[in-house]
């Protein structure tokens, strides 16, 4: 996974996280927030400095940076009423979550 999918992903998942979940999932989704906070925090302060106007290429380096210590299962999420995202979320989470219908298995 490269670096710029999770930061692309971070207000997805800042959404997902607002949202009222049963415990067990909230409480894996804690533990991948933690994990994904670390890359963020990471991409955050070299980005920084990089400063206001970067060089494409160190920046490009950056973002396709290669995570590999961030090993996870997906977290599986039903399709279910009352849980508001977009389409634009799921995209950006499907690294993250699997989303599937209820009565799926």
């Amino acid at each position: 996974m490269k670096l710029i999918e999770i930061v692309n992903a971070r207000d997805s998942l800042q959404k997902l996280v607002r949202q009222d979940l049963p415990l067990r999932l909230a409480y894996r989704l804690t533990h991948l927030t933690d994990a994904i906070n670390f890359h963020l925090n990471f991409y955050g302060s070299e980005r920084m400095k990089l400063g206001e106007n970067p060089d494409p290429e160190r920046l490009e380096k950056l973002e396709n940076m290669e995570i590999t210590d961030l090993h996870h299962e997906r977290l599986k999420l039903p399709i279910r009423d009352g849980l508001v995202l977009s389409a634009s979320d799921v995209k950006m989470l499907e690294p993250f979550i699997e989303f599937y219908e209820e009565g799926e298995t």
